[in-house]
């Protein structure tokens, strides 16, 4: 929840509830607007220059880094909104980065949380192809849930 905002803050206000990045972006840069803000030109691992493990944090280029959520979610939510911050922008990077979109296919290679959130993506982005790679029954039934249209099942060496 954003208690404060400093004088240049325009996109997010005291009350919102905030969802931000593992790495701080301005959101304006040529990088960020060709969206590929975790390689802004202002980038910096929020871990290791902010420090959020802590209970409160101070945000540099919060209109960049912040997302403020329609409402506030309940509390047996906020433990999932983790994802949204960290493996979802992940898979999301990756998903833009391969060009997923409507009429293409995209193989995803990997079943952790990260690969389940390109999956996501890359279906969101239109792609008509999803083909998952995956050696866990479990995640496989994810990734379909997720949007992938074939599982190729990777064997175990």
């Amino acid at each position: 929840m954003v208690e404060e905002v400093g004088s240049e803050v325009r996109t997010i206000k005291p009350g919102d509830f905030v969802i931000g990045s593992f790495v701080i972006s301005d959101n304006t840069c040529e990088i960020c607007r060709a969206g590929f803000q975790s390689k802004c030109v202002h980038a910096q691992f929020v871990a290791q220059t902010v420090g959020t493990q802590a209970e409160k944090a101070r945000i540099p280029y919060a209109d960049g880094t912040l997302v403020a959520t329609p409402g506030h979610p309940g509390p047996e939510l906020i433990p999932d909104m983790l994802a949204a911050s960290d493996v979802l922008g992940t898979g999301w990077y990756a998903a833009v980065a391969a060009q997923a979109g409507p009429g293409r296919t995209v193989a995803v290679v990997g079943d952790g949380a990260v690969g389940l959130m390109a999956v996501l993506a890359a279906k969101q982005l239109g792609a008509e192809r999803v083909i998952a790679m995956s050696r866990h029954p479990e995640r496989q039934k994810l990734a379909r849930h997720y949007g992938a249209t074939d599982i190729k099942v990777l064997l175990t060496l």
